[in-house]
């Protein structure tokens, strides 16, 4: 991903997509685990909902075209949130 000084850049490829959607989920899971209730009840108002229709492809990778648009853009922001 980039290094522009402005803007929030968009994986290059499949290998980037699926990895940065690999981030949200693993924050959902921290999320989910941590016992405060109303991190729980946010994460699964706001990813939850968008977790459970992304699908897997019988090979095991995740099916790209199941991720819709507002987890896309959260997948993006948590690798972008990396470098800021």
């Amino acid at each position: 991903m980039g290094n522009k000084k402005y803007g929030m850049p968009a994986p290059k490829n499949r290998y980037e997509m699926e990895h940065n959607f690999y981030l949200a989920l693993e924050d959902f899971n921290k999320k989910i685990g941590s016992g405060d209730v109303g991190l729980m009840q946010n994460a699964l108002w706001a990813t939850g909902r968008h977790i459970k229709n992304v699908r897997m492809t019988p090979n095991g990778r995740v099916d790209v075209g199941t991720i819709n648009e507002m987890m896309r853009l959260q997948s993006n922001m948590m690798e972008w949130m990396k470098y800021r």
